[in-house]
């Protein structure tokens, strides 16, 4: 009597892999069309897949657990929910906070300040303006209005070298032309 190998017998190296993904269901459909027509012809991969659903079952098996377990797993999956509960969230206490009466009496108290800020700096923001423009010297000032003039001056002054360019770049075009 011959004796059985527990081992798997051995398939093709370029299906393997994908004949295990085929056995799980988990082969994607332009390679199982593949391998189903692989699976044909091949002896050695269709004894791959046999060897594979004979003994993967065998390998894999649920535990059954007592129901004791499950009764204690049961209570303290309660026990942590409640203990979940009972913490609860951090959006729930900020909730709590904001009652229906809090909303008004919060905008009263931001109109009241607003209030009392625009009324007290008012005459602050004016005497800051006033503070800026007296601190700088009455020669700045003129010496602004100055830097403006001589811009358009430097302005003037490249227009009429463009012209100047221009009437010495048509003179010598046109000297060309005889």
């Amino acid at each position: 009597m011959v004796q059985q190998s527990h081992s798997l017998r051995p398939a093709c190296k370029d299906f393997e892999e994908h004949l295990v993904l085929y056995y799980y269901g988990d082969c994607p459909a332009p390679e199982r069309d593949k391998l189903e027509e692989h699976l044909k012809e091949c002896a050695s991969c269709s004894r791959f897949l046999e060897d594979l659903r004979a003994y993967l079952p065998l390998i894999v098996r649920p535990k059954n657990l007592p129901q004791a377990f499950w009764d204690s797993y049961y209570r303290e999956l309660q026990k942590k929910l409640a203990a979940l509960e009972e913490k609860g969230a951090w959006w729930r206490e900020l909730r709590s906070f904001v009652r229906p009466w809090a909303v008004p009496a919060l905008g009263a108290v931001l109109g009241l300040v607003l209030a009392l800020g625009v009324t007290f700096t008012r005459g602050t923001w004016r005497l800051w303006e006033r503070s800026n423009t007296e601190e700088i010297p009455q020669e700045i000032r003129v010496a602004a209005n100055d830097i403006d003039f001589f811009e358009v001056m430097d302005l003037l002054d490249s227009i009429d070298l463009l012209e100047a360019l221009e009437k010495t770049k048509s003179a010598s075009t046109g000297s060309q032309r005889l």
